[in-house]
């Protein structure tokens, strides 16, 4: 945990002096979010093995997409200070997790999907480039839980509707992505929290495993012949 403190805390700094003009101090901001220590370990034995590089100023890359001095950020600036983006955390925590614990190549793992593949937080897929995970992260495990009963409640028996479009409806985005992309499974994933669901269609059925399943169980462990690049996905 200090070790990362002191990430955050550098990032700060290097934010700050970057941005004079938009920064008075590179104070770390003090956060109000859990920062789980298993996260944290997840996230420095990813560093230590090369899937996350970390770049000035806190920005990191993940092995796919990389852009040069970083494509995310672990902080954001402000007038007062740097201060903690909590979603990234437990998502890095993740992508470890599917590729170093799960056993799933880096190569099919993908981090923060662009919109042409609907803006997944994430997806493991098999070698013809389909969605086998689909993972939704929230900064909050109690977040997570909302969100489930939600779509349950309300996308149980068909797909979003234009009707129900709402700005800031998590619920809905879900829902649309699940019926949108149909994946075999489910990744929810909060601070110290990694819950995995089978799916089915026609209607929607949402069924706790447990943890993620093996790559070895999921006929996913070895490489493809080459790094998978974000699908474009049909959205309804």
């Amino acid at each position: 945990m200090e070790r990362f403190h002191q990430l955050l805390q550098r990032g700060s700094r290097e934010l700050f002096e970057d941005n004079p003009d938009k920064m008075t101090t590179g104070q770390l901001l003090d956060t109000p979010n859990v920062i789980a220590a298993s996260d944290v370990a997840l996230f420095l034995e990813g560093v230590d093995a090369g899937l996350i590089q970390v770049e000035r100023g806190l920005k990191f890359n993940t092995q796919d997409r990389p852009k040069a001095g970083g494509r995310w950020s672990l902080l954001s600036r402000s007038q007062e200070g740097g201060w903690y983006n909590a979603e990234y955390l437990p998502q890095l925590a993740a992508y470890v997790d599917a590729i170093v614990c799960r056993g799933y190549p880096s190569e099919r793992v993908l981090f923060e999907l662009p919109a042409a593949a609907l803006q997944l937080d994430l997806a493991i897929l098999d070698d013809d480039a389909n969605v086998v995970v689909l993972g939704e992260a929230k900064r909050h495990v109690a977040m997570l839980d909302a969100l489930l009963a939600s779509v349950r409640e309300r996308f149980t028996l068909a797909p979003p509707g234009p009707e129900t479009k709402k700005r800031g409806d998590e619920a809905r985005q879900l829902g649309w992505r699940l019926w949108s992309v149909r994946p075999p499974l489910l990744w929810l994933i909060g601070p110290d929290s990694r819950r995995a669901f089978a799916c089915s269609f026609d209607p929607l059925r949402l069924i706790e495993v447990g943890e993620l399943p093996h790559a070895i169980a999921a006929d996913l462990a070895h490489a493809p012949a080459a790094r998978l690049e974000p699908p474009k996905l049909t959205a309804l």
